[in-house]
């Protein structure tokens, strides 16, 4: 105790003054120009500030820091751990204006509270966000609420033991803007729970199963209260921890396994560093042999199943037409060739037969464009000029004998002039 007496003067004396914080107590230290002798002209956002744990990169977790507009301050609140030590902090400023910057070592020591709270009251305020509950007249309103109308054997010793953003525990963001973000809180007292306490807690018990009321929610018997006081209050969120209760240690665990530190850390501002050892690692096995097989299963099955519908669809097709006349037209090429073979005299002769007979062919032709059925065939016989039609081909097909579909019709196109 001497020692830090000692300390706590020799700071005083250098200008660097002890900020003395309670365990199981929501702190709060305000950031503003005059902790860097700088004056505030009035203009917003002027200065940004930084704070560290002394020769870290980063805060201790236990330790929050926000920045509000409506100050112009930034402030350092958390709940301390249970276990006493000092903590330096680095806090560095600057100027946007001038770009200067400064820097400040704010000391912080934690003492033990000699009588904590065995019973707190967890609220969650929906039109509020944390740095409004910084402020002291806004604080003493809510307080009082509990003091005159709820609680009132807590007049002594009521003091905030958790304080926390809603959007840090998981809830949204607000649809508008301009409405809170919601904050989340506790009130604790030595003195037993009252009776207006519990029957409120049995009141809305049944919202519990839903996880967020309505901001517009009033259907409690104490809504006036709050709402005099100027908060509204999500009543699925209402309850009454006790020190015997599973939630409330739950709470306190979480909160000292939150903020990792402990006393020696503490005195020898010593940052734990993480190796490279300890990261955690991840095996992605599963998930790429899960993206890359599972499709080209299915792409297989598929192309699996397509392959057996078109070989069965394909089976059953029956065209006699078709292959009937597939099976003949190759009679075309083996009597060309046949032709081919006969000597030159007999060849001039069958040429010169065909010139005299090209009138003859030319009417038979022309005559076999009139029929407009696909069905209509010409046949023709190579021992001689002579040219028929039918349309059955099954009549006239023979060997020496072939028939192939007429052609369509000849039809000149008409001139359109263009203008």
């Amino acid at each position: 105790m001497l020692l830090f007496t000692l300390l706590t003067f020799s700071l005083a004396i250098n200008g660097i003054y002890t900020e003395n914080v309670l365990t199981t107590e929501v702190f709060e230290i305000e950031i503003n120009p005059d902790m860097f002798n700088w004056t505030f002209e009035g203009i917003r956002g002027q200065y940004v500030y930084q704070p560290s744990l002394k020769d870290a990169p980063d805060l201790p977790k236990w330790i929050n820091y926000i920045y509000s507009h409506k100050h112009n301050s930034g402030f350092l609140y958390g709940v301390p751990p249970n276990k006493m030590g000092h903590v330096n902090l680095d806090v560095v400023a600057l100027n946007r204006k001038t770009y200067e910057t400064r820097k400040h070592i704010l000391p912080i020591h934690i003492t033990e509270k000699l009588k904590p709270a065995k019973y707190e009251v967890q609220l969650k305020i929906d039109n509020l966000n944390v740095d409004d509950m910084f402020d002291l007249e806004r604080m003493d309103r809510l307080k009082d609420v509990f003091r005159k109308k709820l609680w009132k054997d807590s007049d002594d010793d009521l003091y905030v033991t958790f304080l926390a953003s809603a959007i840090e525990l998981g809830a949204r963001l607000p649809v508008n803007p301009t409405e809170g973000e919601g904050v989340v809180l506790r009130i604790g007292s030595r003195a037993p729970l009252s009776n207006e306490l519990i029957e409120l807690q049995e009141e809305v018990k049944p919202l519990w199963k839903v996880p967020s009321c309505p901001r517009d929610f009033k259907r409690t018997t104490v809504e006036r209260y709050f709402r005099d006081a100027g908060f509204n209050l999500d009543w699925c969120a209402f309850r009454l921890l006790e020190d015997n209760s599973s939630a409330m240690q739950h709470s306190r665990a979480n909160i000292e396994n939150h903020s990792n530190v402990n006393t020696d850390k503490l005195i020898q501002d010593h940052w734990e560093t993480l190796y490279i050892d300890e990261v955690p690692e991840r095996s992605y096995k599963h998930e790429f042999l899960f993206t890359i097989l599972v499709p080209m299963f299915i792409m297989t099955l598929l192309a699996l199943i397509l392959s057996l519908i078109l070989c069965f669809h394909n089976e059953g097709m029956n065209d006699p037409m078709s292959e009937e006349y597939f099976a003949n037209i190759f009679h075309l090429c083996t009597d060309s060739d046949s032709v081919k073979d006969e000597p030159q005299e007999e060849q001039n002769e069958t040429l010169h037969n065909n010139f005299n007979n090209f009138e003859t062919i030319q009417k038979a032709t022309n005559s076999l464009r009139n029929y407009s059925t696909p069905r209509d065939f010409i046949c023709m016989s190579p021992e001689s000029t002579h040219m028929s039609y039918t349309n059955s081909p099954t009549n006239t097909l023979n060997k020496g004998h072939h028939c192939r579909p007429s052609p369509p019709p000849y039809v000149r196109p008409k001139y359109k002039p263009e203008f």
